[in-house]
């Protein structure tokens, strides 16, 4: 099923309606709803490293990922450290 969440000509109605539709005229055997609203902002940053070493073969890719996972970031006018949240904008 396609995602609904701010999308643009999308509503929740639309997405209550293809839920519907999914459940009544498909063979259905579980349904899956997941938030990962703060998943970015609490994973281990080691761990994330390590995982990123296995799946890369190229250092220069790990190092330059390491970078943007511990740059800065500017909101408005006011720029500040990320000291352990990795944006998920950034990945």
């Amino acid at each position: 099923m396609p995602g609904y969440g701010f999308r643009p000509g999308r509503a929740p109605h639309q997405a209550l309606d293809a839920l519907y539709v999914a459940i009544t005229e498909k063979r259905v055997n579980w349904i899956l709803d997941a938030d990962v609203e703060g998943f970015f902002d609490n994973i281990d940053r080691d761990w994330l490293v390590k995982f990123i070493e296995h799946r890369v073969g190229d250092k220069r890719i790990v190092r330059l990922i390491q970078k943007w996972l511990n740059a800065g970031i500017i909101e408005g006018t006011d720029p500040f450290t990320r000291s352990l949240k990795a944006s998920q904008s950034s990945l």
